[in-house]
């Protein structure tokens, strides 16, 4: 974690970060948290294309790789393979979120959304960890609730194996989540395990409540 700007720093030891593994609703959560406490917002996947556009492969050769396979190639490989493969590529992403951050006001709080936010990472650049939240999914959730997003179709028909493919996302994901809570508890984070008994309003009233924020 080299030469990051001091107006970086300073918007990460004000920001909320929500950090996790996909399907457990940090989204939604970071859009009501915006709207009604005036943040800023930054979540990680809505730069996605922009970033794949500006890796260089000496910098950045899992993202650079990663861009040439194909939905089968993506899918089809051993799903330990993909799990390290996904912490690598959220290493190499960091520095471009850093540099996006780069654009926001640093007197106004932000919210930050994303898988990208490791705990690792998070931990380097210095976070307020009383701002830093990791919320992951339970296995049954997450199956639940992506077998419900009607864009993974499309991802799925392009791959020789459908269900094997939607099995190995499945595995990838949920190890990855399972790490990541691994890593969160080790470092002291806050950690929230999504399992569908509590409703969107109550998670979000936990997580106020712990962000201690209050409306303007």
């Amino acid at each position: 974690m080299e030469n990051i700007k001091p107006k970086t720093k300073r918007l990460f030891a004000q920001a909320y970060i929500l950090g996790g593994s996909p399907c457990s609703g940090k989204s939604t959560l970071a859009q009501c948290l915006s709207r009604k406490f005036k943040l800023q917002y930054y979540k990680v996947d809505n730069h996605e294309k922009a970033h794949a556009k500006r890796c260089d492969p000496k910098l950045h050769p899992t993202m650079s790789r990663y861009a040439t396979l194909s939905w089968n190639e993506i899918w089809m490989r051993p799903v330990v393979e993909q799990v390290a493969e996904e912490f690598e590529y959220y290493r190499e992403r960091f520095e471009m979120i850093n540099q996006d951050l780069g654009e926001y006001d640093d007197k106004n709080p932000l919210i930050l959304e994303g898988a990208a936010y490791l705990p690792e990472l998070i931990e380097q650049i210095g976070a307020d960890p009383r701002r830093v939240i990791f919320i992951v999914p339970t296995k049954e959730f997450q199956l639940q609730h992506y077998r419900q997003r009607p864009w993974i179709q499309h991802i799925l028909q392009a791959c020789a194996d459908p269900e094997q493919a939607f099995e190995n996302w499945m595995r990838r994901d949920h190890l990855f989540g399972q790490e990541i809570l691994r890593q969160a508890k080790a470092k002291g984070y806050k950690t929230i395990l999504v399992d569908g008994s509590r409703t969107v309003a109550e998670q979000y009233a936990q997580v106020t409540a712990y962000f201690e924020l209050k409306a303007p």
